[in-house]
């Protein structure tokens, strides 16, 4: 076997490109396989390819390998947020007014430095992402998996609609970029989902309930009715997927239930008694509480209506939340902040903030297993499809890191990657390592 030390930081899309070694043998690794919450110690792992095909406490015999000492570090899954927008490169009315080829520019960076940080995966909520998985896909650009809903859909004075007073339905920047899909009624709605299921969505976003960086939608409002839910729901299934929504009130959220849907994002200002409904009649969905401490001040809000809609949900989300964990809900990780690369990382420091709310194993299994689930919801249009993601065992995609920290006694240790996160792995590939002789 052929031993190597991992010391240089591999960031250049040319790196990326080169073949990866047929074998890479970890060894010296203690192991959290994103399923139970405690590690495998003094383990080894054999990567040939793209997949993981050996997970053994005893030495593993790979003539030609690549060979990492893990030199005692915890070997985890690669983490993945399941609410991010990478298109939302400023605040959202500024988006209007910005070039596409900005946009999509300023979208790169942010994609290498979410994979730089651990993030092997993500699940975009809204936003035309379609290109830029593909060449990440191919190589050509430096990222995370990207599970895409292409653009966001909803009608005129909706959360999709973040225009300005004088646009024209069909003729805004918004639209032409791909952010988001202005439908109004069944017909119009069922023609939007065919038109990013065609360009390679792996599911939909639906606009059902008020937001806050929008301008028309007051937050008590839904802004879809049941026909045009059931539209959407019949639509994706016979995609073989799923439509999820922004969501937040009771009257948004029953319509929703009554018309099928099986998953929503956010629930912040829905009652406990709803909850309860969600908890029989829906199968994981995706809470947004880091971003909650604060929001009433946070600069991507830019308009006074989004400024007191902001403020609003800071004061009365708590109580969504404390149901959702009395009822044991299961929810998965996903931050859903934006606007600049530093507002992006913070679903680095979201990790912590959870220990707000959760234990240390509940957090764990939003991050992995429920965040495994939902990727998993999009069946036959999930990218990625050769093995089963944010696990460690035989047959999954070699997306891994080293970490120098027991995750499974503090999921903190993720938060601070620069420190912590020594080596990041994705399809067998490595593009970051620091691990000192």
């Amino acid at each position: 076997m052929t031993s190597v030390t991992c010391a240089a930081l591999l960031t250049t899309a040319a790196v990326a490109q080169e073949e990866a070694p047929a074998r890479t043998l970890f060894t010296n690794v203690n192991i959290y396989d994103g399923v139970t919450p405690k590690l495998v110690m003094d383990a080894h792992v054999l990567v040939e390819g793209n997949l993981i095909a050996e997970v053994s406490t005893d030495p593993i015999d790979a003539a030609g390998a690549t060979v990492i000492d893990g030199g005692g570090r915890t070997l985890t899954p690669g983490l993945s947020d399941m609410h991010v927008h990478l298109q939302l490169v400023t605040a959202a009315p500024s988006l209007e007014f910005m070039r596409a080829q900005e946009v999509h520019l300023r979208m790169v960076p942010i994609a290498e430095d979410m994979l730089m940080r651990g993030f092997t995966t993500v699940r975009d909520a809204c936003g035309n992402t379609h290109g830029l998985r593909e060449t990440i896909n191919d190589g050509t650009l430096i990222g995370p998996r990207i599970i895409s809903s292409g653009a966001c859909i909803g009608g005129w004075s909706s959360h999709a609609d973040f225009m300005a007073d004088t646009s024209v339905k069909g003729q805004t920047n918004v639209e032409a970029i791909g952010f988001s899909s202005i439908a109004d009624g069944p017909d119009e709605i069922r023609e939007a989902i065919r038109r990013e299921m065609r360009q390679g969505a792996s599911f939909i976003k639906l606009m059902i309930g008020g937001g806050i960086a929008s301008t028309y939608d007051p937050l008590d409002v839904t802004t879809m009715s049941l026909e045009e839910i059931e539209a959407a729901v019949d639509e994706t299934e016979r995609w073989g997927t799923y439509a999820t929504a922004h969501i937040n009130t009771d009257a948004s959220v029953g319509l929703a239930l009554d018309a099928g849907m099986r998953t929503f994002e956010h629930l912040l200002l829905t009652s406990p008694e709803m909850m309860a409904r969600v908890k029989e009649e829906v199968e994981i969905y995706s809470i947004q509480t880091a971003v909650v401490d604060g929001l009433g001040s946070n600069p991507v809000f830019v308009t006074p209506a989004a400024v007191a809609k902001a403020q609003f949900v800071e004061a009365n989300a708590s109580k969504a939340f404390e149901a959702a964990k009395a009822l044991d809900i299961p929810m998965s990780f996903g931050v859903d902040s934006y606007g600049s690369l530093e507002a992006f990382r913070f679903n680095s420091q979201a990790i912590t903030v959870r220990k707000n709310l959760f234990s240390n194993d509940v957090i764990l299994e939003m991050m992995f297993q429920n965040n495994r689930k939902l990727m998993e919801m999009s069946g036959a249009r999930l990218p990625y499809r050769d093995g089963p993601l944010a696990i460690i065992e035989p047959g999954a995609y070699a997306d891994i890191l080293l970490v120098d920290g027991d995750p499974t006694e503090d999921v903190a240790v993720f938060s601070d990657w620069e420190n912590n996160i020594d080596l990041v792995m994705k399809d067998g590939v490595i593009y970051r390592a620091e691990l000192a002789e």
